[in-house]
């Protein structure tokens, strides 16, 4: 997938629900459903969040679990570290940058010497 359209991600930052989706998994790991029933937002307008969120790579699935009724359930955290914007010669240009990359071993590794 190419890089978000400055326009795109001049949206997110403008909408206040995709906020505080951002903000509720910086370093947390949550489903769909559990954003939705924290946020108190309908559950349909979070799985669009999330979906686009996702696409333009702010967020990403961590992990999927196979729940006993046999549907997949995916979980989500924040990816995004910084955005820059830039308005130049008439143009808007923009940067992401995303957290740096931490091996699902590293992360086990320190839920264990965390607890």
């Amino acid at each position: 997938m190419s890089a978000p359209s400055p326009e795109d991600i001049l949206s997110f930052l403008t909408d206040n629900t995709s906020l505080t989706i951002l903000k509720f998994l910086d370093g947390k790991e949550y489903s769909t459903q559990q954003i939705a029933s924290n946020l108190e937002i309908p559950l349909s307008s979070a799985y669009r969040k999330v979906n686009k969120l996702e696409q333009l790579k702010i967020i990403k699935k961590t992990k999927i679990i196979r729940k006993m009724d046999g549907t997949d359930e995916s979980f989500y955290t924040s990816w995004i570290d910084e955005v820059q914007i830039n308005f130049k010669n008439n143009r808007i240009t923009c940067k992401i940058k995303n957290k740096e990359h931490q091996d699902k071993i590293v992360r086990l590794w320190q839920g264990f010497r965390h607890n």
